[in-house]
């Protein structure tokens, strides 16, 4: 047999395991036991993004199990849950957020562990994961800039150019001081510049702000020159506003989001059910068409065009989730 029949028959027989996998007596009682419970709740830390919707109703249609979804900010959700769990009235089955975010969570033992899932198997070797968070999408964040404030040749190239004393009152920025994108620029940064970095950007007098959707449509507005750090998939939101998404020659800051379990969810295989969804290739689609990197194998080819500078760009780093509550302290002491 020759290697390429080989591989041809490994490929089968992979594929023919994974469909097995999926159709086990025990996966079948989950599906039908999800479909008994009728819903599922997901509370979902990235906001006012239309493909969790465009990924529940493709579920929905699926098996017939509504999907209804929550957004909150970061920091909010996770007080929520903490209430609901508190409270011991528990809303919430599935939760969508920062991979750092989701390992506090899981620390102070709010998050459910998912169980086999039958398409984990899926998953790319270099993606972070454990029992309680499984990866779902990675996301880039550059730099953006009103195009009509500043021409091409006085963009920033590098994380360091907002230093300069020119941008100094003009910048917008999502608050380092509280978890989100902020945050995790403020992490990487710092791990990769240096406290200095953050002294000299806090001279330039950036102006906070939580309402992460609203703020490219501030800068798009004129209010500001620059908004960092900007999640440069939304670009396909605001295409017809004149911003432009930056790369910074160092890379993107990155964060990974993950789905987790809670504990005591009302709708436990509702949940299980919705986790292993959108690790199929028709969910992770949602994601990649979105100019996000998905976190299952062999959807390289299947990046289209428009955005596949985004997809495939180079990334600086993310932060480190044991260093959360450190990197927090010191965005406040920094940024007062």
């Amino acid at each position: 047999m020759s290697w390429v029949a080989r591989l041809t028959a490994a490929i089968i027989a992979i594929a023919t395991m994974a469909s097995a996998a999926a159709q086990t007596p025990e996966w079948n009682r989950i599906v039908e036991a999800a479909k008994a419970e009728g819903k599922v709740t997901l509370y979902s830390g990235h906001v006012g993004v239309p493909y969790h919707p465009e990924v529940a109703k493709m579920f929905e249609a699926k098996y017939g199990i509504h999907v209804e979804i929550l957004d909150l900010r970061a920091s909010d959700l996770a007080e929520r849950i903490r209430t609901e769990q508190a409270t011991k009235r528990i809303a919430a089955d599935v939760i969508l957020n920062g991979a750092g975010t989701l390992w506090l969570m899981k620390n102070q033992g709010v998050l459910a562990a998912y169980g086999d899932l039958p398409d984990l198997g899926r998953l790319r070797a270099d993606v972070e994961k454990d029992d309680a968070r499984l990866p779902i999408y990675i996301q880039g964040y550059g730099i953006a800039v009103n195009t009509r404030l500043v021409k091409d040749g006085e963009r920033p190239r590098s994380w360091k150019d907002i230093l300069d004393p020119k941008w100094k009152g003009k910048i917008l920025a999502d608050d380092v001081r509280s978890l989100g994108g902020g945050s995790t620029m403020f992490a990487t940064t710092y791990a990769n510049f240096g406290r200095e970095f953050h002294e000299k950007l806090a001279t330039q007098d950036p102006q906070f702000s939580r309402t992460v959707r609203e703020n490219a449509r501030r800068v798009a507005r004129g209010e500001f020159a620059i908004y960092i750090p900007f999640s440069l998939p939304d670009l396909l939101l605001n295409k017809n506003l004149p911003i432009a998404g930056i790369t910074p020659v160092e890379g993107d800051v990155y964060a990974q989001f993950d789905l987790s379990a809670v504990k005591d969810a009302p709708h436990p295989n509702a949940a299980r059910l919705l986790m292993n969804f959108f690790l199929s290739e028709e969910a992770q689609l949602v994601y990649v068409r979105s100019a996000r990197v998905p976190t299952i194998k062999g959807l390289e080819s299947k990046i289209p065009a428009d955005v596949k500078d985004i997809v495939t760009a180079k990334l600086l780093g993310t932060s480190d989730p044991a260093r959360i509550d450190a990197d927090l302290k010191l965005a406040n002491e920094i940024y007062k």
